[in-house]
C-alpha cells in the first residue's frame, strides 16, 4: 500500500510541476513583457492560463492529505520545521488568485488598477515558485532538526543558504520555461509564437545554467545531490536523456511543430524530476538525526488501507471532471 501511495504522491507532484508550473511560469513572464508583445502576451496568457490556473492547486492539496493521514510523522516535521516558506508560499499563492481574480473580473477595471492587479500577479508568480524552489532544496540538506534549541536552527536554518535559494531561481526557470513553450501552440499570430519560441530556447538555456549553480551550490554543502548523484545511475541516466531532448526541442521549434516541442519540454522537465526521486526515494526528508523514509513514518495499516481506496475511488471522479473542464474551457 505504501507503493501506491508513493505512486500517488509522485503523480500529484509531477502533474501540479508540468500544470502548476506553466501556470506560475506564465505570470512570471509577465514581468518581463516587451513593449511590442505587452498586451498580446498578457491577453494570451489569461485567455490560456485562466481556465486550469485554480484546478492546479487540487495537485499540491491532494498531496497534503496524503501525508497527513498516511505519513503523519513527516507532515509533523515539514510543517514545524519549514512553517515559515510554507508560510511564505501560501501567502504568494493566495495573492496570485486574488490579483488574477481582480483582474478579470473587479467592478472598476481602471488603468491603475488593472496595472496593480498584474504587478502583484506576476510578482506573487515569482514569490511562489522561488518558495517552491526553497522547499524542495531544504528537504535533502539534513539541516531540519527537531530537536532544536534555538530559534535559527529550528525555523531557519533548515531553508536558509546560497543552495536553497538557487534551487528557487532554477524552479522560476523550469516554470517559465514550460510556459513559454505552452504558449507557443496557443498564440495564433506567427509573430507571436515567433516570440515565445525565442524566448522559450533562451530560458531552456537558463535552466541549464541555473541547474549548474544548484550543482555547483550543492558540492559547497555537500548535500546528497552532489554526493550521490554520479553513483546513482538512475538519475544520471535521466540526466542524460534530459540533455539528449534539449536537440530534438531545438528541431521541433524550427519545424513549428507545438504538439511535440511541448511534449519534449514536458518531457524534460519530468525526466529531471524522475532524477530527483530516484535520487531520494524512499526518504521523504534528511535531518540531523538521519534520513526520515516513508517506510518508517507510515500510519498503521487500518488507516493506510482506507486512504488507498479513497484515493483510487477518488481517481474515478477526478479525472474525467478535468478533462471535461479543460474540454469545455477550450471550446467556449
Amino acid at each position: 500500500m505504501i507503493e501506491i501511495l508513493l505512486f500517488f504522491i509522485g503523480a500529484s507532484l509531477l502533474l501540479y510541476v508540468l500544470l502548476g508550473g506553466a501556470d506560475y511560469g506564465a505570470g512570471v513572464l509577465e514581468l518581463l513583457p516587451t513593449r511590442r508583445h505587452r498586451e498580446a502576451q498578457r491577453e494570451l496568457i489569461n485567455e490560456a492560463m485562466g481556465p486550469v490556473w485554480e484546478a492546479n492547486h487540487m495537485w499540491l492539496i491532494l498531496i497534503v492529505v496524503i501525508l497527513f493521514m498516511g505519513f503523519p510523522s513527516v507532515f509533523t516535521t515539514l510543517m514545524t520545521s519549514l512553517h515559515l516558506p510554507m508560510v511564505a508560499l501560501l501567502l504568494g499563492i493566495v495573492v496570485r488568485g486574488c490579483a488574477f481574480t481582480f483582474r478579470h473580473y473587479d467592478a472598476i477595471k481602471g488603468e491603475t488598477s488593472q496595472k496593480i492587479y498584474t504587478m502583484l500577479f506576476g510578482v506573487s508568480s515569482l514569490w511562489t515558485a522561488m518558495w517552491l524552489g526553497i522547499i524542495a532544496a531544504s528537504l535533502d540538506r539534513g539541516l531540519i532538526n527537531p530537536e532544536a534549541r534555538t530559534f535559527f536552527e529550528a525555523y531557519i536554518a533548515p531553508w536558509w543558504g546560497r543552495y536553497p535559494f538557487l534551487m528557487g531561481v532554477f524552479v522560476v526557470c523550469i516554470f517559465s520555461f514550460l510556459a513559454s513553450v505552452y504558449l507557443i501552440g496557443e498564440a495564433k499570430e506567427p509573430g507571436l509564437q515567433k516570440f515565445f519560441a525565442r524566448r522559450g530556447m533562451v530560458l531552456n538555456y537558463l535552466v541549464v545554467f541555473a541547474g549548474a549553480l544548484v550543482f555547483s551550490a550543492s558540492a559547497d554543502e555537500r548535500t546528497p545531490l552532489h554526493r550521490e548523484f554520479f553513483r546513482n545511475e538512475y538519475s544520471v541516466g535521466c540526466m542524460v536523456l534530459a540533455t539528449l531532448l534539449f536537440f530534438a526541442l531545438w528541431f521541433f521549434v524550427s519545424k513549428r511543430n507545438t504538439l511535440w516541442v511541448r511534449l519534449i519540454a514536458g518531457g524534460q522537465i519530468s525526466l529531471i524530476l524522475l532524477g530527483w526521486y530516484f535520487l531520494h526515494a524512499p526518504n521523504a526528508l534528511l535531518t540531523r538525526q538521519g534520513p526520515l523514509s516513508f517506510y518508517a513514518a507510515a500510519a498503521p495499516t487500518a488507516t493506510l488501507l482506507q486512504l488507498v481506496i479513497a484515493l483510487l475511488v477518488g481517481s474515478l471522479f477526478i479525472f474525467p471532471s478535468l478533462f471535461y473542464l479543460l474540454k469545455v474551457f477550450k471550446t467556449k
